[in-house]
């Protein structure tokens, strides 16, 4: 947990950081749409068979050598703007990013549609965006990390437990067994679908499972507010996480935002609704409300926490 002083330098940092990040001229970065491999088999028989998804790569343009990386997954409202918030921060800051589309290749506009990837679909995508950079010389291999937004960001935790795609045999070569991400940033992932939904993703993150090659040993931080609808109680549920799988207890980090909402860093959020996916899959009414200070931290917390371990 942050202390105090902590809280006072990144609101500081925040406020530098919004000041510099309109100024930072678009020539300064790449940008290019790429083609990103899925690996291993689909979960839901429902989604579109795809060998492939794209996606939004960014790499600063001063760029001399090999620089770090990280791949950045949508919520399951898709592509809104909120990765491309935290994409220029983390473009100023020299670090190359990579925003999944999973939801435009499939022909799904947002995690509603029946047809929608779940979260065991969405991990070919993350694990084949991470294959992807490895491979190419303008990237750090030791330093692609990964961080994802609600649905996301679940991924990315699922990720630092060590699930793999489905039915993808240790030895393949699409995506060798010592590659893992560097580093899990997950904002509000609605923890309690991770500890409680015991059908569905529990099962997937089951140690011993086939598609469980156990902890990565890398770190996960989670970002979570404490008026956050999609957990039962979202002041201990994160918290909760390093009980319940002891194998990420050294990993895992956790800060609360007090009365911060799901997606409290989208500037346009939807009206409160009911959600299907809500409170373990039982569902219930879900408040979002954009707070744009809080947003400004995660988004100068989420440049440190990647800058720090690009050392």
């Amino acid at each position: 947990m942050k202390s105090p002083s902590d809280f006072s330098r990144l609101v500081a940092q925040a406020a530098a950081l919004l000041t510099f990040v309109p100024c930072l001229a678009w020539g300064q970065v790449i940008a290019s749409r790429v083609d990103i491999p899925v690996v291993g088999s689909k979960c839901n028989e429902r989604v579109r068979e795809v060998s492939s998804v794209y996606g939004e790569l960014r790499l600063p343009g001063k760029a001399t050598g090999p620089v770090p990386a990280v791949v950045l997954l949508h919520s399951s409202a898709g592509i809104i703007g909120v990765g491309d918030f935290y994409a220029k921060a983390l473009n100023a800051a020299g670090i190359a990013t990579l925003e999944v589309d999973s939801y435009t290749p499939r022909g799904v506009r947002n995690g509603n549609d029946r047809n929608a990837p779940v979260l065991c679909d969405r991990l070919q995508d993350a694990w084949g965006a991470l294959a992807l950079l490895a491979k190419d010389g303008r990237f750090n291999r030791q330093q692609i990390g990964v961080a994802g937004f609600s649905s996301g960001g679940a991924v990315a935790i699922m990720a630092g437990m060590g699930v793999r795609p489905a039915r993808l045999p240790r030895d393949s070569a699409a995506l060798p067994k010592d590659l893992v991400f560097s580093a899990h940033f997950a904002l509000y992932p609605a923890c309690a679908n991770i500890l409680d939904d015991h059908q569905r993703i529990r099962s997937w993150i089951n140690p011993g499972r086939p598609q469980n090659w156990g902890s990565t040993g890398k770190p996960i931080h989670i970002v979570s507010g404490t008026s956050d609808d999609f957990d039962f109680d979202p002041k201990t549920d994160c918290l909760r996480m390093a009980k319940e799988f002891p194998d990420i207890a050294d990993q895992l980090t956790v800060r609360l935002v007090e009365g911060a909402t799901h997606a409290f860093d989208w500037p346009n959020p939807p009206a409160p609704a009911h959600s299907p996916f809500a409170k373990a899959q039982t569902g219930g009414m879900v408040t979002m409300r954009y707070l744009p200070k809080e947003a400004a931290i995660a988004q100068q917390e989420m440049v440190d926490y990647f800058r720090e371990r690009a050392k």
